[in-house]
């Protein structure tokens, strides 16, 4: 078994702090936008935060490491109170992104914007159905939505994470 250094864990923690913040950030702006059309926002703003799980697990090269970004965030979130209608069960939507983004790094090439995409879009969506079994149930055409933007915000943090992994890559070696 790899043993972790404190490099790798410092980038964990800088990378699952930044998750959290943007989540804060940029949640009440979706929130506005989804509004209108009657469903909830998160699912708008999931992608960006996990872009920053997808750029852990790239930076650090660590088998489990968006997994355990994951469940390290669940338990901030449940001490700072940002596991709104989910209370415990956020330890369930916030770890299950995390697994999927570990095992995307098995299916594909992990240093490719490839992975990046797949890795936020699944995340993304594994998210949202984790979201709407717990809370939401959600049906038909609204589900369909939800997915849709849970989708499109996967892929704007996966463009982004592999911007972000990219640049830091070059600064960190």
């Amino acid at each position: 078994m790899k043993r972790i250094t404190a490099r790798e864990l410092a980038v964990m923690a800088i990378c699952l702090t930044l998750g959290l913040l943007a989540k804060r950030i940029v949640s009440p702006l979706t929130n506005s936008l989804t509004d209108f059309f009657r469903i909830p926002g998160g699912s708008a703003a999931v992608g960006i935060s996990l872009a920053f799980l997808v750029v852990g697990r790239r930076m650090t090269n660590v088998p489990c490491a968006a997994t355990m970004m994951g469940f390290v965030q669940s338990f901030l979130a449940l001490a700072l109170g940002m596991s709104g209608y989910q209370g415990i069960l956020a330890v369930l939507s916030y770890t299950l992104p995390g697994i999927v983004i570990d095992l995307t790094a098995y299916f594909i090439k992990q240093h490719s914007m490839l992975y990046c995409f797949t890795a936020c879009i699944l995340g993304a969506v594994a998210s949202a159905l984790m979201s709407n079994i717990i809370a939401f149930h959600l049906k038909g055409l609204s589900l369909l939505l939800w997915l849709l933007l849970a989708a499109l915000s996967g892929a704007l943090g996966g463009y982004i994470a592999g911007l972000v992994s990219a640049r830091l890559s070059i600064i960190i070696k």
